[in-house]
């Protein structure tokens, strides 16, 4: 039977002792395996002080630091669920989750409480909010609380207890609380760890929001369960991840497609020694073939494309770290989860047909929060349809074609937003671009283009359309309009809905 998370970290503690697992790249305060698990023992000990008991909700709202992630693995050991807020949110959007999780307790820093103090009364639920102050570490603003903590004996738990409620980003409404267990951490760690190859003298950056999956299963959970180093930086900046690689020998770089874009414009300007780099990882959204062989030629690092989702604790596909890789591709199945590509009927799909892509396996959720209409819409037999559509080839590699949502039907025509993504992307002008449907009264919707324009590229709209018609049927051929930059959500994405719809 799998372990729960806690007996996971006191068995990664006694194996890895006095190597270091987390550093802050701010501060340089270091933590090793040892630490973490004395220190989230005692954060438990203060969070049961507090009144914590289990089942109960913690929100973190909370920026990236090692204490964030301190934070929800005492809440796991106290017997709770941890619950991560988005800083960027807006007050509205915090008050949501707040109520939809029923929260009872709430941590958070001095900068971003004034976000929840004027709502603290309409949230039935909460009984106490920790606030960290200045420099104070999350123990020190407890133990002022509660008094001195210590480390408390850990009771056992079942790996079906519920571990952390991971709100979408509500794209397409308000956010929906996916439910991850201690199984999905224990599962999803070790197979991160197997599936990139990691190794014990890896090191690695946390730069991503730890509020959303990626940032936990891949840098933190993954590297947790290898014995590698994880150094947390509270935002991304093309330079100061050039400096971290140079200064702590990074060794892989889990990031969007975005964020490897960032990296490659700096690129020339850059002066860091980047030898120690032997891999990056993207994962989120889909990484131009284009972008993916610039910078494994300019980095001199393999680029490993994957696939997940909040739903699979983070990791459905990869591509093989040992064998062949894809460019363009999401990979193969990963070990240990079932994958399927299905019809509107639920009938198998044969190689090269496109169909929905679905998973099961131990690191499937266990549904949505307070939602169980929606669980069972989504979750059939243990199968979870993740609503995004793939074909795979004769040798069982994954190719994503765009999430059902996104699907265009024009004038009878299926179109898919990211083929036309692919085409734009492949041009040596263009530095980013987003396609969408808009509304058309004669062929119902028409794809549309916003495209940011690498800076001192001189192309217009009649080049770009002239790319398009060499490489796409004409029905396929967009609407294009420039603009500097595409809005992007907290995680670095691509935000499709903040694009003007028309």
């Amino acid at each position: 039977m799998t372990q729960s998370f806690v007996q996971c970290v006191r068995d990664k503690a006694n194996q890895y002792n006095d190597r270091v697992f987390l550093c802050d790249f701010e501060t340089g305060k270091s933590i090793t395996y040892a630490q973490f698990d004395g220190m989230t023992d005692r954060l438990a000990h203060g969070f049961n002080s507090l009144g914590l008991k289990k089942a109960d909700r913690v929100a973190l709202l909370h920026p990236n630091q090692s204490d964030f992630i301190l934070c929800y693995v005492g809440v796991l050991k106290a017997g709770g669920a941890a619950v991560p807020i988005n800083s960027l949110y807006t007050t509205p959007e915090i008050q949501f989750i707040l109520n939809d999780s029923e929260t009872r307790f709430l941590v958070t820093t001095d900068a971003l409480s004034e976000k929840v103090k004027n709502i603290e009364s309409e949230i039935p639920t909460l009984e106490q909010i920790i606030i960290k102050t200045g420099e104070q570490t999350l123990e020190e603003a407890i133990s002022e609380m509660v008094g001195p903590l210590r480390v408390i004996e850990i009771d056992s738990y079942d790996p079906n207890d519920l571990a952390i409620v991971f709100y979408t980003s509500g794209t397409t409404g308000k956010p929906k609380g996916v439910m991850l267990t201690h199984r999905n951490l224990t599962f999803g760690g070790a197979n991160v760890a197997q599936s990139y190859g990691l190794r014990e003298d890896d090191v690695t950056i946390a730069v991503l929001p730890l509020v959303h999956v990626f940032a936990n299963a891949s840098p933190v959970l993954g590297s947790f369960s290898s014995g590698g180093k994880v150094i947390v930086m509270k935002q991304f900046k093309t330079h100061h991840v050039y400096e971290a690689i140079e200064r702590h020998k990074i060794t892989w770089f889990p990031g969007v497609p975005t964020m490897f874009n960032y990296l490659l414009s700096d690129f020339s300007s850059n002066t860091r020694n980047l030898s120690s780099l032997r891999m990056g990882l993207s994962g989120g959204a889909s990484l131009p073939v284009e972008s993916l062989r610039e910078f494994e030629t300019k980095f001199n690092a393999n680029i490993l494309e994957v696939y997940g989702l909040t739903e699979s604790t983070g990791l459905v596909t990869a591509n093989p770290v040992y064998g062949a890789r894809k460019p363009g591709s999401i990979g193969i199945t990963v070990s240990g989860v079932q994958t399927r590509v299905v019809s509107e009927s639920d009938d198998e799909c044969a190689p090269g047909e496109v169909g929905e892509l679905i998973f099961k396996g131990p690191n499937a959720t266990a549904g949505y929060w307070n939602r169980s209409d929606e669980t069972n819409k989504r979750i059939t037999d243990g199968w979870v349809h993740t609503g995004d559509h793939v074909y795979q080839d004769e040798d069982g590699y994954f190719f994503l074609v765009g999430r059902e949502s996104e699907l265009i039907v024009s004038g009878g025509f299926n179109i898919y937003q990211k083929e036309i993504e692919a085409v734009l992307s492949s041009h040596p002008d263009i530095h980013e671009v987003a396609v969408i449907g808009v509304a058309d009264k004669n062929k119902g919707e028409i794809p549309k283009a916003f495209i940011a324009l690498k800076p001192g590229a001189e192309s217009n709209e009649k080049d770009l359309l002239n790319h398009c018609g060499q490489n796409l049927a004409a029905y396929k051929i967009p609407m294009i309009e420039f603009v500097r930059e595409l809005p992007k959500n907290p995680i670095g994405k691509i935000a499709k809905n903040l694009l003007p719809q028309k």
